[in-house]
C-alpha cells in the first residue's frame, strides 16, 4: 500500500498541476505534456504494484481506471480552455491519446499474446479517428506507425503461430478474428486519412495501408486454407503446397478469386497499383496451375481447377476489357 500511494501520489502531483494554474498555463504545452505523460509513464509502477501484491483476474481493470482520469482531464480541457488558444490542439490530442491508450490497453493487459497486436491495432485507428477531431499531427504519425508495427507482428512473426494451439474449429478461430481485425483497422485507418489528412512527412500514407491491410487479407486466405487441410493431430500450424489434392486445389482458386475482387476494386476505384496487382497474381496462380498442380493432381481435381481458374481469368479479361477498354477509345 506504501508503495502504491506514493506511485498513484506522483501521478496525480504532476497531471493536477496545470490544471491548478490553468489560467497562467493556458497557452502552454510542456506543462500539459507532462501531466498528460504522467498516468503513461506511472502506470507500469502501478501495474506492477497491482499485479503481483492483489493478483486477480481483473487486472484489466487497472487500465480502465487510468482512463477515467485521462478522460475527466480531456472533458476539462474542453470546458475551459478558449478555441482560440494556439495551445488546444496540442492539449487535447494529448489527453485524449492518453485516454485512447489505456482504453486500448485493456484488451493486452486482460488477456495477451495476439491481443497485444489487437491492441496496438486499435489505438492506432483511434488516435487516426481523433484527428479527425483535434488535428495535431503526432496523432496520425503515431497511430500509423502502431498499425505498421502491428502488421509486422502479425506478417513477419513466425511467432505468431505458437501463440495458440490450432483450434478445432475450422475457419472461425483465432487466426480470423486477429488478422481480420487488424486487417479492418489498416483499411479504416486509410478511410480515416483521405485527403487533404493523407500526408504524413510529406508523403501519401494511403496506399501504404491499404497495402499492408491487402496483404494481412491474402495471408489470412491462405492460413484458413492451411487451418483447414492440416492433421488433427498438429498443434501448430504448417504450410504445405504439396501431398493433397483438394487443398492444391483451393490454393490456386482462392489466389484466383483474390485476384478477381481486387480487380474489381481496382476498376471502380481507378487504381492502377490494384489492377496490376491483381493481374500479377492472376498470373502467378497460372503459373502455378500449369508448373505445380498438373503433376500434383489428379485427374478430376486438375479439370475442376482448370475450369474454375478459366473461368475466373475470362470474367477478368472481360471485366478489364468492358470497363478499361471503353474509356481508353477516343471520344467522338
Amino acid at each position: 500500500m506504501l508503495a502504491l500511494a506514493w506511485y498513484i501520489g506522483f501521478a496525480a502531483v504532476f497531471t493536477v498541476f496545470p490544471f491548478l494554474f490553468h489560467r497562467r498555463l493556458a497557452t502552454k504545452t510542456v506543462p500539459w505534456a507532462t501531466a498528460a505523460l504522467a498516468a503513461p509513464l506511472h502506470f507500469l509502477l502501478v501495474y506492477d504494484v497491482m499485479r503481483t501484491a492483489y493478483p486477480n483476474g481483473m487486472v484489466g481493470l487497472i487500465p480502465a481506471a487510468f482512463s477515467v482520469a485521462s478522460l475527466l482531464g480531456l472533458i476539462v480541457l474542453l470546458k475551459r480552455t478558449p478555441a482560440e488558444s494556439p495551445a488546444r490542439n496540442a492539449q487535447l490530442a494529448l489527453f485524449g491519446g492518453a485516454a485512447l491508450f489505456f482504453i486500448t490497453l485493456i484488451f493486452p493487459i486482460q488477456f495477451d499474446r495476439q491481443w497485444i497486436t489487437l491492441g496496438w491495432a486499435l489505438e492506432g485507428v483511434a488516435l487516426c479517428w481523433l484527428f479527425h477531431r483535434v488535428p495535431h499531427h503526432g496523432l496520425r504519425l503515431v497511430g500509423t506507425a502502431l498499425l505498421v508495427v502491428a502488421f509486422v507482428r502479425l506478417a513477419l512473426n513466425p511467432a505468431v503461430f505458437s501463440y495458440h494451439a490450432r483450434s478445432v474449429t475450422p475457419i472461425f478461430n483465432w487466426y480470423l478474428y486477429t488478422y481480420g481485425i487488424v486487417a479492418v483497422c489498416l483499411f479504416a485507418a486509410a478511410r480515416l486519412l483521405a485527403p487533404p489528412r493523407n500526408l504524413i512527412l510529406g508523403r501519401n500514407i494511403r496506399p501504404l495501408l491499404y497495402t499492408l491491410g491487402t496483404i494481412l487479407a491474402f495471408l489470412l486466405l491462405n492460413i484458413e486454407i492451411a487451418d483447414y487441410f492440416s492433421r488433427s493431430g498438429m498443434a501448430t500450424l504448417t504450410f504445405q503446397f504439396s501431398g493433397n489434392f483438394a487443398r492444391d486445389m483451393s490454393y490456386s482458386i482462392a489466389w484466383a478469386m483474390f485476384a478477381l475482387v481486387l480487380l474489381i476494386i481496382g476498376i471502380r476505384r481507378t487504381a492502377r497499383p490494384v489492377r496490376y496487382a491483381s493481374l500479377g497474381l492472376l498470373g502467378v496462380t497460372i503459373l502455378k496451375l500449369f508448373l505445380h498442380d498438373l503433376s500434383q493432381l489428379d485427374q478430376l481435381y486438375r479439370i475442376a481447377a482448370f475450369v474454375v481458374v478459366a473461368i475466373i481469368a475470362i470474367l477478368a479479361s472481360f471485366l478489364y476489357q468492358r470497363f478499361l477498354g471503353l474509356s481508353a477509345k477516343p471520344t467522338q
